[in-house]
């Protein structure tokens, strides 16, 4: 199977999916996710499992890019500065209990793991420590396309509704960032090299970016067109992911901050930024679907309970961090007590994060079952996400619908 009929179903399933999903209220990507594991290995396997790993992995290349770039175009200094200080503390403390609950949890069934995946230790627990931080650290990140979904659907406005999306906004920055820590970390015994190579990616991949970022700016005086918007950044993504994956470090870091600096540097990044999210959507009725495609029912049945406990593990990170953060900021009682329900959608960022982690030589034997886990977490979350998110903006007394 070439990439053009694969892509073609992808679109075409993917498309469908979401439109079936939103009659009964759900939001578009768990259609896009459901309509994957339709058509994939585990069911009618329309898409081999060969495509799945070798063909199709540019679209999860150029969507992650995607994402990053339009993440980091949310973080206008402006704005940033406005922001009471609970949203630093929330975002800090809700990312970081998020990931410390998911990690132990992950780390408590080391034994059943490694037995699951078929590796032989005698210390499961030393051998899934790298497994645990990885997933703990894609846990925390939150999906804000689903919260501002909501929050426009519900035409909420106030102090909580602020604080969610500038929370949302930095949430899956931090989720970025414990991830390159992370997955970097765990990728080499050396300890000197361990320590130190997290650090050398991050700044290679911010500097990367940043040059990116005022070449497009440049690059901006010569454009008129939309089109001309379209093709310039669209180019400049490609360029990026594909400079950084050469170099072994960070698209999704090098791709924010690209977007950072387009979003703080210049008077036209409303051009770049809205020409962008003209085009996302046929990219991501694909990368959901191929995300739901690399769903193994075979698998999922075995890591099934941990799947659960890995779900109710972030809910319970979300909501205490939001709630000690809250307090330590002073913030109100509404924020402290519902706005980690709005927290739990979890998208994008979660999967796309969940795909690259085979690159890792010493993550790649529990590949399938972390994909498995997280993919079947972000689509049980955005199904009980978005829910919970228009429950507290309601609570919050801050809806007008």
């Amino acid at each position: 199977m070439n990439f053009v009929f694969a892509l073609g179903i992808l679109l075409f399933v993917g498309y469908w999916g979401g439109k079936f999903v939103k009659r009964i209220k759900l939001p578009e990507i768990t259609g896009y996710i459901i309509a994957g594991i339709i058509i994939g290995p585990s069911c009618l396997r329309l898409i081999p499992q060969n495509v799945l790993e070798d063909t199709l992995t540019p679209i999860v290349d150029i969507a992650l890019g995607l994402i990053a770039f339009l993440i980091g175009s949310s973080l206008h200094i402006g704005r940033i500065k406005k922001l009471h200080r609970s949203v630093s503390w929330i975002t800090v403390l809700q990312g970081i209990c998020a990931f410390v609950f998911v990690a132990v949890s992950v780390l408590a069934f080391a034994p059943f793991l490694v037995n699951v995946v078929g590796i032989e230790t005698e210390n499961p627990f030393a051998e899934v420590l790298p497994v645990a931080l990885v997933i703990g650290a894609i846990a925390s990140a939150t999906a804000p396309g689903a919260s501002v979904a909501v929050v426009d659907e519900l035409k909420s406005r106030g102090p909580f509704t602020s604080t969610l999306l500038a929370v949302v906004a930095l949430d899956d920055a931090l989720a970025i960032v414990l991830f390159g820590l992370c997955n970097t970390a765990v990728s080499t015994g050396h300890q000197i090299y361990s320590i130190f190579m997290p650090f050398i990616e991050i700044i290679g991949s911010v500097a990367i970016g940043i040059f990116a970022g005022y070449t497009l700016r440049f690059c901006s005086k010569f454009l008129t067109t939309s089109a001309e918007f379209l093709i310039i950044i669209l180019g400049m993504v490609c360029i990026v992911s594909g400079v950084t994956i050469f170099l072994g470090i960070s698209p999704l870091l090098a791709n924010m901050a690209t977007g950072f600096i387009i979003v703080n540097s210049t008077m036209k990044e409303q051009r770049f930024i809205v020409v962008l999210h003209n085009f996302t959507p046929p990219i991501y009725a694909a990368f959901f679907a191929l995300s739901g495609a690399h769903l193994q029912f075979t698998i999922l049945l075995k890591v099934g309970l941990i799947g659960a406990v890995i779900i109710l593990a972030r809910i319970i990170g979300k909501t205490l961090g939001v709630s000690i953060g809250g307090y330590i900021a002073n913030s109100s009682y509404s924020i402290r007590k519902y706005l980690g329900l709005a927290l739990l959608p979890q998208a994008g960022v979660a999967i796309g994060l969940s795909l690259i982690v085979g690159q890792n030589p010493r993550l790649a034997p529990y590949e399938d079952a972390l994909i498995s886990i997280i993919i079947a977490s972000v689509a049980v979350n955005e199904i009980i996400g978005p829910p919970l998110t228009a429950l507290a903006l309601k609570r919050s007394g801050e809806t007008r619908v």
